[in-house]
């Protein structure tokens, strides 16, 4: 009996330790307000891709790649799109396909998927779906206009092939036979921004890489004639726009990236070779560059007038997105990690979310339990951050403590046990 009560005693004392560790403990003043959740009965790996704030919600889309196997490989691109209050309350879930970006638009959301657009009423009914002729990949709205690139890539016998089309569709709460025009371009799409033209990068999206090596930049008139092209050979994987110019960030390979910035001509005025860019974010005159370089996350950040590189940070993981806050420059980071047990394959998600000073480079804040993150969005002192399985977290910044840290268990998230699978469509996330 005695052996027994010890047994006893030990196991529980293990099971309170194993919810310490599961439970996250907050520093004082940590900023979390409430961790929410989407496709919970999925048995796919799953991540939130996109998020968004509005006034009153907070918007987040979980997606996964269901693979059928059968003659041949079947892979379809699926996901939930969710509202939530902002204290934590769901509103509402809907199926709405893979989404790569959501824009709050008076009461509608619109979800961009790589099938098209899927628009949602205020209580989550789908009141719209406008099918795109390849994969949807980005969108922007401005004054009534929507502007989209879609487009693919191709592998048959080796030979590899990639096109899409920059469009304009007319928004006056609807979009269905709303087209304006659309041009064809001769290599997949990935990126839109509007300057002084309208600027398309083309490559593997940030969040995904393939074995095959492309990437322009075109120039865009806004009534849909092709201006100019710029030949990169490195996927473009963002684009921003400053001062009516485009700045653009590569990457290829595992390291290998460059930043550029080309005048509304197709005038390149500055390209700094650099390592493997994810995401760029200007704020005024500053740029502001992640990636990965050499197994570590990189965040430097730079004056553009002047060219000047002001600070150079680095982190244990792959600097994925960026958002600026009230606070402070949001970077989120993180890897997929793969692990061989037994006879199955594990899928983690680890990383990390920091605050950093964007003046200084120095970081004021960190949550190390997230998971990889995989999406931002910040209105004011509120972010949304969306992670690399089916969670995603909204915080308040105004509340990051003195204490710059906030204490937790392992971020290493077990996603899901994968069985041997074929492969996928054309990329990977990464």
């Amino acid at each position: 009996m005695r052996v027994m009560g010890k047994l006893l005693t030990v196991g529980v004392v293990l099971l309170m330790m194993v919810s310490l560790l599961a439970t996250p403990v907050l520093s004082k003043g940590n900023p979390l307000i409430f961790r929410g959740s989407l496709c919970s009965g999925v048995s796919y790996q799953k991540s939130v891709e996109a998020v968004a704030v509005a006034k009153d919600r907070v918007y987040a889309s979980c997606d996964y790649r269901m693979v059928v196997k059968g003659e041949l490989i079947s892979v379809y691109y699926l996901g939930d799109t969710a509202a939530y209050s902002k204290n934590g309350s769901k509103l509402w879930e809907n199926a709405s396909g893979y989404v790569v970006k959501l824009l709050p638009l008076q009461n509608n959301l619109i979800a961009g998927t790589l099938g098209g657009f899927v628009v949602f009423n205020s209580s989550g009914s789908i009141v719209e779906t406008v099918p795109t002729k390849n994969k949807l990949y980005d969108f922007v709205i401005s004054n009534g206009t929507v502007y989209g690139v879609d487009g693919d890539v191709w592998v048959e016998n080796g030979s590899f092939s990639s096109s899409g089309e920059v469009f304009a569709l007319r928004w006056d709460g609807k979009l269905e036979n709303s087209s304006l025009w659309s041009l064809r371009l001769p290599s997949m799409p990935d990126r839109i921004r509007l300057g002084r033209v309208i600027y398309v990068g083309s490559g593997m999206p940030s969040g995904y890489s393939s074995g095959y090596t492309f990437g322009s930049l075109y120039g865009v008139s806004y009534d849909g004639s092709l201006l100019w092209r710029i030949n990169l050979g490195e996927w473009v994987r963002d684009v921003e726009v400053w001062r009516g110019m485009a700045v653009v960030g590569t990457g290829y390979g595992k390291d290998s990236g460059r930043i550029l910035l080309v005048d509304s001509r197709g005038n390149v005025l500055w390209n700094l070779s650099t390592y493997f860019v994810e995401d760029l974010l200007v704020s005024g005159d500053r740029l502001f560059v992640s990636g990965l370089s050499n197994g570590k996350g990189v965040v430097t950040a730079y004056d553009l007038p002047s060219r000047k590189l002001l600070w150079r940070l680095e982190l244990p993981y792959r600097a994925k997105v960026m958002a600026m806050s009230k606070e402070g420059l949001l970077v989120g980071t993180g890897k997929f990690e793969s692990k061989h047990e037994g006879n199955v394959t594990k899928v983690y998600s680890e990383g990390s979310l920091y605050l950093i000073n964007p003046g200084k480079g120095k970081i004021l804040w960190e949550d190390d339990g997230t998971g990889y993150v995989r999406s931002m969005a910040v209105k004011g002192s509120m972010a949304v951050v969306g992670t690399g399985s089916q969670y995603f977290y909204v915080y308040d910044l105004s509340k990051v403590g003195s204490t710059g840290k906030r204490i937790c268990g392992p971020a290493l998230l077990l996603l899901l046990v994968l069985l041997p699978l074929g492969g996928v469509l054309h990329g990977r996330r990464t």
